[in-house]
């Protein structure tokens, strides 16, 4: 009979390969949030907040200039907000927001300025600025 001598491996050795990658996920990620401070809690608002940006970009889409120089515009998605910027003031009452937008000739960058009357956003401004071919900003709304 041979008296086998089991050798038992230590808790990282056999744990290793789930906790390094664990780690590195959880140090990019607090390291984001560090950097971005507030930025995704500004953007994610104004993203659960449709209405801000859809109805900026509907009194765009009636523009004729606008449709001139970008064609029929798309909504606005996530990625489009995260183009751009977003800052609250008066106790997030007013917001100046630049958010990416894009049409079948071209993209642009929809700057809005907005005030919270109730519930609903009043526009005090709202401008589109296209860069390419030449770079144009066209008025929509001046209060």
């Amino acid at each position: 009979m041979m008296n086998e001598l089991i050798s038992k491996k230590n808790w990282w050795s056999r744990n290793w390969k789930w906790v390094l990658p664990t780690t590195g996920v959880t140090i990019c990620i607090f390291v984001f949030f560090m950097m971005t401070g507030n930025a995704v809690f500004r953007y994610g608002s104004v993203y659960v907040q449709p209405n801000l940006t859809g109805n900026a970009l509907e009194i765009a889409k009636k523009n004729d200039r606008v449709i001139e120089k970008l064609g029929e515009l798309s909504p606005i998605d996530f990625f489009r907000l995260l183009e751009g910027e977003v800052e609250y003031s008066n106790h997030n009452t007013s917001i100046t927001l630049t958010v990416g937008i894009r049409g079948t000739k071209g993209k642009a960058k929809l700057d809005i300025v907005a005030y919270k009357k109730g519930a609903n956003w009043e526009y005090q401004k709202i401008t589109v600025r296209i860069k390419k071919p030449k770079k144009e900003s066209i008025e929509i709304l001046r209060d």
